[in-house]
């Protein structure tokens, strides 16, 4: 009888451990007795199921081991935890061409020395979608014309399959008329990671800019340093680097945020990622 019961106590222990290995220890907690629980987490003594060594607890992780080992994995990665980033520019590669978002285009952005159509373009760009030019035979005028591919990031292309206005080219901030622009450019805000929020602000210092001050901004400007700053975030995280990886890099940062409890974040999560 007494052995009988070992083997049941040692059955349900390798429960216990599988429900944590898959669904992690809060789903245990929820789905066993919590006096259970307690119970494999105590040092045991008995016949332990293949694969268990005798006498060692626990069953069930503690959750500091539990961040240690995740971060551990994370380390893995890179030296940030999740990624080595993006590559820097290098011109030998882009037949001797300079970076087209490099410090000084970017300053020259927020110092509206750029149309804001051109803004618009090299925003476009860098989030993959494709320009074409089109002739008219008749008055042989071209014309460009801009439309999503393959290369869009996946979850940015699912809200805007054609490339929006995040400048606000017609200047008139009429709801009717901004609200498309506002949105398009409070989701490209939003994508930027947390640890860039003052990436333009950090770059351009150097180059002599400290950033807007309050009196006399205008939505134009604002919008103008927005964009100026995810291309920060793009150049530095995004460029170049494969689709699959840059999934793979956002599902860390997933589990990096329920861990810590900030997966409900409004902004700079890995659930308003382009990606």
């Amino acid at each position: 009888m007494m052995r009988s019961a070992r083997v049941m106590e040692d059955f349900y222990a390798a429960r216990v451990w599988n429900e944590q290995k898959r669904f992690g220890v809060a789903n245990v907690r929820q789905n066993f007795p919590l006096s259970d629980v307690k119970m494999f987490s105590q040092r045991r003594t008995t016949t332990s199921p293949k694969g268990f060594r005798r006498n060692e607890p626990p069953f069930v992780k503690k959750r500091s081991s539990f961040r240690r080992s995740f971060s551990s994995s994370l380390k893995k990665s890179g030296d940030d935890g999740f990624s080595p980033g993006a590559e820097p520019w290098d011109p030998s590669k882009n037949d001797g061409e300079l970076d087209p978002i490099r410090n000084e285009v970017l300053l020259r952005i927020v110092q509206s020395e750029i149309s804001d159509e051109e803004v618009n373009k090299l925003v476009w760009r860098c989030l993959g979608y494709e320009m074409t030019i089109e002739l008219d035979p008749e008055t042989l005028t071209a014309t460009e014309t801009w439309r999503v591919s393959n290369k869009v990031f996946p979850n940015w292309a699912k809200r805007f399959p054609e490339p929006p206005d995040v400048i606000g080219v017609t200047r008139k901030y009429y709801p009717e008329i901004d609200q498309p622009v506002k949105e398009a450019c409070a989701s490209l805000t939003r994508s930027v990671s947390s640890e860039y929020k003052n990436g333009l602000k950090e770059q351009l210092k150097p180059l002599g800019w400290k950033g807007f001050k309050m009196e006399g901004l205008t939505p134009n400007m604002t919008r103008r340093a927005q964009a100026a700053n995810w291309l920060v975030y793009y150049r530095s995280e995004l460029r170049g680097v494969p689709i699959e990886e840059l999934k793979r890099r956002r599902e860390l940062r997933r589990l990096k945020e329920i861990e810590e409890g900030e997966e409900k974040k409004p902004t700079g999560g890995s659930a308003q990622s382009v990606v």
